[in-house]
């Protein structure tokens, strides 16, 4: 039991260092200012933000973004995140991180088939 709830505890928490990955269980949107691709990771108050300029990112993630679907803050693609640091992260602050991979993505509640958005 303890186990579980270690691995869930893991799962939410953004990686600290500059260069540090992990996986993050989250959800992955477009919103309004500078970074504007940023993923809220489920169960805590962080989010974490792509840099504008950063045109590398996994191949689903573009289908989605060149979909010309944007949906309303609360929508987006839930799923696992492989994120990388690319700036220590700071309470209170948004940290800015390089997406590598996706798993497990839906798309309210539905599987996320890249095909048909």
């Amino acid at each position: 039991m303890f186990l579980v709830a270690a691995a869930l505890l893991a799962a939410s928490v953004p990686p600290t260092r500059t260069g540090d990955c992990r996986w993050i269980h989250g959800r992955f949107n477009l919103w309004n200012g500078s970074s504007v691709r940023r993923i809220w990771i489920i169960g805590t108050n962080r989010i974490v933000a792509l840099k504008d300029q950063d045109a590398n990112v996994p191949p689903e993630i573009k289908t989605y973004l060149y979909s010309g679907f944007y949906p309303a803050k609360h929508d987006g693609l839930f799923g696992d995140f492989y994120v990388c640091a690319v700036e220590p992260s700071r309470p209170g602050h948004m940290q800015h991180v390089r997406l590598r991979a996706t798993k497990n993505l839906t798309f309210k509640g539905h599987p996320f088939i890249a095909a048909k958005h």
